[in-house]
Formats: structure tokens, C-alpha cells, sequence
């Protein structure tokens, strides 16, 4: 009797400690990591991405880094990681993936995305030495691979029961740090923060900080290799905060940038403004962004309980209205980075167009004088090679973390560059637009539920330029009769990429 009643009260105990346990949030397990990718630029020539053709890396500023941070409850492990980089194309990231599964099986899902940098190297191929040659190093690539794969693995090995603090900031500086170069003007301050401490002692495990601006600060100019402002972003959260930093860039097309005199950051040192292309203005811009978001987790952050996550994912073919895209496809410039589909079958179908073609096109979107540039850098040609399939294939990803069944955090993975008025509202009709009649896309936000909506730009993907369909302008009259082209169609898949996107992201979320 005496023994039954001990067994009776002893799963008492048992069942109010699991209580206890789920209740402190002890569910859940977080790991996180970071390795370099920084190129060596002495092994030979290193193409930087970003802005023209032949800018080669002279030096190294500072490190480029993947950085990943591994989240595990309910059974499930989810590991996101951030790379230094311009971008990855799907393909890569699917052998990131496959890597990991490889030796972690129980890894159920692995998101890539990269932070934009235009002062790293050239991992898609199109700022080369010259037109039509790319600028990849396939062997520095595979490396990165293989460096993103490893510190997944060490993130997700790594993990611990874990406390979790979320944090949202809408400072208004954060607006002034964003420069806003195409109409209608929308902007995407929203700083959303993400800590991760042991459960055991407190001790920082990583904070991931989510927004959203073009690392571009440094110009075309420079030839030394820098993650630009996230590197003090990410340095200054490190520094006050402890543990592994993870920026994950957010909705950055439109073209959302650091550059310009819409971002005027005075440099306490001297007194002054700080100028496009310094070291001053990168830094100024990362501190500042670092020290919002570490004020937001202290001063506002809510200690919440994650005990499930949720991983919904689909594969979009996008139709591929991009010619400059298909003769890049067509001459090898992406390697087998970037394949092409037809009716859901891999397409690597060619046809020979006139060299006259290309300069017509660069005409098009540069100018005649850049196409009469190019003349003698293809004299050599008679023709190009254009190709000839119809979709390029990608990924849209949402994510939910939970407490039981209330949703506590949300992420959309978006696989490009969005225009921030397909996550927040503000589409607009302008004269001069290509589809004057089309129909709105559904914006993310208003139909993400949370109070914590984190949007991962370039995610698992870089398809470019996300642009509204009512906004499209590729060929005259430019919207609001501009003397000449708006940037960003030139660099878009095409008109429907936007709304294969969110459309396909708007399914995930409603998903029951």
C-alpha cells in the first residue's frame, strides 16, 4: 500500500515538473554558429558584385561570415542561416540542404538567405570581367556551400534548452536610415528581434535582428572586401548582447538603400555628415541599427514560450520574362546555378540571336552610348546564345512558432527582393505603367497574425526585383512621365514574379 501510494504520488511530481518545465519555456532548444566565407583574394582574381563589371578585391576589410541559428521544439528542428553574400541561387541552396540532411537527419527544414552585401564576391555571375562572363568562382562557391552545410550542422548540433525573447521597433530613425529612390515611396522600417538564452544560466546563446536596407554603403568604388553595415550591426549586438549575431535582410526592393542624401547620419567625431562610400557611414548605420534592436529586446522585449513549430514550404515556377536573364542563361554566366523549366521539366534549350540583339537590348536599358560600348567587347561574337524555356523554379517558405495553439512569431521567406508595398499595403496606379489594369497582389502583412512578423528577404533564393504588376514599367512612357527608365525592372524575373511570390506565400499562411 505504502509503495503504491509513493508510485501514485511520485507521477504526480513527475506530470507538475513536465507542467513547470513547458511553462518556463524549457520546450524549447536553440544552437547557434558562425565560419567565415571570406575569399582569398590573393589566390587570384576576385569579382565584386554589386555594381559594374571588373571590380576586383584588392584587400579584405573585414570578414564575411555564415551565420546560422538553429531553433528545435515539438520534435522538429528548423535552422536559419544568414550569408554575407549578394545572393544564392535555389540550386545552392538546395546542396546546402542536402548536406545537412546528409548528416543530420532530423534537420526538417534549412533556410539560406543572404544578406545582399555589394561588397563581397560574385556568387551569380553577372559582375564578371565583362559582359556575358561570369564572375563565380566555382570552386569559392562550392566552399561556401560546403562552409554554410558545416556551420548549420554545428548550430544545430549545438542546441540547448533555451529561453526566447521577441522584440518589434518602429523608430522613426529607422526610417531615416532607408533611402527611397521609385515611387510610390513605400518603406519598411519594422526591426523585429529574436534572443535566444540558455535555460540553464542565462548565458547568450544568439539574437537575430530582421530589417530591411541594401548593403551598398560602401559604393562602386570600393575594392576591399566588407560585409558592409551589417558587419557593425552585427559586431555591436555581439559586443553588447553576447552570443552569435544573425542579420536577416528584409524588404529591400524599391531600391531601399543606405546611399544618397535621404540617409544623412552625422558622424559625432568630426561633426559632420558622413558621406556615400566611407567606412564612417557603414559604421554609423550598423551601430545604430544594432543598438535599436539590442534597446528593444531590454527595454520591450517579451519573454515568450515556443514549444511548437510549424514548417509549410512550396515550390513556384515563375515565367522568365527577362532577356538579358535568358542570353545570361544561354552563355553559361550562371553556371548550373540557374536552370530553366518547361511545363514543369528542366529546359536547357538554345537558340542563336544576332550579337545585334544584345546591343539592342543594353540600348534599351543603359543608353545608346552603353551599347556602342559594348560593340568592341563582342566583335568577336556573330551571335549569342538565348535560351528558350519558359519558368524559372524557386521557393516560398512561412514559418509559425507556437505555445501550444496560440501563434507567437511568424516568418515569410521570400526568395528575391520585395517591394515593401507588398508587405505593408500601398500599390499604387501611376500613367506610364505597362499594366495599368492589373490587379493588386495580396500584401504579406495584413494577413500574418502575430504581433512578432518577420520577413527573410533573398531567402533560399535571389530571383531579383519583386515588383508590383500595376507598377511594372519596361518600356515608354515611364511612370509619372520620367525622361527615362525607373530602376528595377532590368534586374526582375518579370512582371508575375511578384504575385507568384505572395500569392504562394499568402496560400502558406492560410493553410489550416
Amino acid at each position: 500500500m505504502i509503495a503504491h501510494g509513493w508510485n501514485k504520488q511520485r507521477a504526480f511530481f513527475l506530470f507538475l515538473a513536465a507542467l513547470l518545465f513547458n511553462q518556463q519555456g524549457f520546450a524549447l532548444r536553440a544552437g547557434a554558429a558562425k565560419s567565415s566565407i571570406t575569399p582569398d583574394v590573393h589566390a587570384g582574381k576576385v569579382y565584386m558584385a554589386g555594381f559594374g563589371f571588373n571590380r576586383v578585391a584588392t584587400g579584405v576589410h573585414d570578414d564575411l561570415y555564415a551565420r546560422c541559428l538553429a531553433i528545435g521544439a515539438s520534435g522538429k528542428t528548423l535552422v536559419v542561416c544568414a550569408a554575407d553574400l549578394i545572393g544564392l541561387f535555389h540550386p545552392d541552396v538546395l546542396r546546402v540542404r542536402s548536406k545537412v540532411e546528409g548528416r543530420l537527419p532530423d534537420v526538417m527544414q534549412v533556410i539560406v538567405a543572404s544578406t545582399h552585401d555589394h561588397e563581397g564576391p560574385d556568387t551569380l555571375g553577372l559582375w564578371g570581367p565583362a559582359l556575358l562572363k561570369s564572375g563565380v568562382n566555382v570552386q569559392y562557391l562550392d566552399w561556401v556551400v560546403d562552409q554554410i552545410s558545416n556551420t548549420a550542422v554545428r548550430a544545430a548540433s549545438n542546441m540547448q534548452e533555451a529561453r526566447m525573447t521577441l522584440a518589434r521597433n518602429d523608430s522613426p530613425l529607422l526610417k531615416l536610415l532607408q533611402g527611397d529612390s521609385r515611387p510610390p515611396y513605400v518603406k519598411d522600417p519594422y526591426l523585429f528581434a529574436m534572443r535566444l538564452v540558455s535555460a540553464a544560466n542565462d548565458k547568450p546563446i544568439a539574437t537575430l535582428v530582421n530589417w530591411s536596407d541594401h548593403p551598398e554603403t560602401l559604393d562602386s568604388k570600393n575594392t576591399l572586401i566588407t560585409a558592409d553595415y551589417p558587419h557593425w550591426l552585427c559586431q555591436y549586438v555581439e559586443e553588447h548582447d553576447g552570443g552569435t549575431a544573425v542579420f536577416m535582410n528584409g524588404s529591400i526592393g524599391g531600391l531601399i538603400s543606405t546611399l544618397g542624401d535621404q540617409v544623412s547620419l552625422l558622424d559625432p567625431r568630426t561633426g559632420k555628415v558622413a558621406k556615400d562610400g566611407t567606412w564612417e557611414k557603414a559604421e554609423l548605420a550598423g551601430n545604430t541599427v544594432g543598438e535599436i534592436a539590442v534597446r528593444a529586446l531590454r527595454l520591450d522585449g517579451r519573454r515568450v514560450n515556443v514549444d511548437r513549430i510549424v514548417i509549410r514550404k512550396t515550390s513556384i515556377d515563375i515565367p522568365l520574362a527577362n532577356s538579358v536573364f535568358r542570353l545570361g542563361e544561354g552563355m553559361g554566366v550562371f553556371g548550373t546555378s540557374r536552370p530553366i523549366y518547361t511545363n514543369g521539366r528542366l529546359d536547357a534549350a538554345t537558340e542563336e540571336k544576332p550579337v545585334t540583339f544584345l546591343t539592342q537590348l543594353v540600348g534599351d536599358y543603359a543608353g545608346g552610348n552603353a551599347a556602342a560600348g559594348i560593340e568592341k567587347q563582342l566583335a568577336r561574337l556573330k551571335t549569342v546564345k538565348y535560351a528558350t524555356g519558359h519558368d524559372l523554379r524557386s521557393e516560398v517558405d512561412y514559418i509559425q512558432l507556437l505555445d501550444g495553439n496560440q501563434l507567437v512569431a511568424e516568418v515569410a521567406a521570400v526568395p528575391g527582393e520585395i517591394y515593401p508595398e507588398l508587405v505593408n499595403g500601398g500599390i499604387m496606379r501611376y500613367p506610364g505603367a505597362d499594366f495599368p489594369d492589373a490587379p493588386f497582389e495580396p500584401v504579406l502583412r495584413p494577413h500574418m497574425k502575430s504581433r512578432y512578423q518577420f520577413i527573410f528577404g533573398l531567402a533560399n533564393d535571389e530571383i531579383g526585383y519583386l515588383v508590383p504588376k500595376a507598377e511594372w514599367d519596361n518600356k515608354p512612357p515611364w511612370l509619372l512621365e520620367r525622361p527615362q527608365r525607373w530602376y528595377g525592372e532590368v534586374n526582375s524575373v518579370g512582371p508575375d514574379a511578384a504575385g507568384a511570390v505572395t500569392n504562394a506565400l499568402v496560400k502558406l499562411i492560410n493553410e489550416k
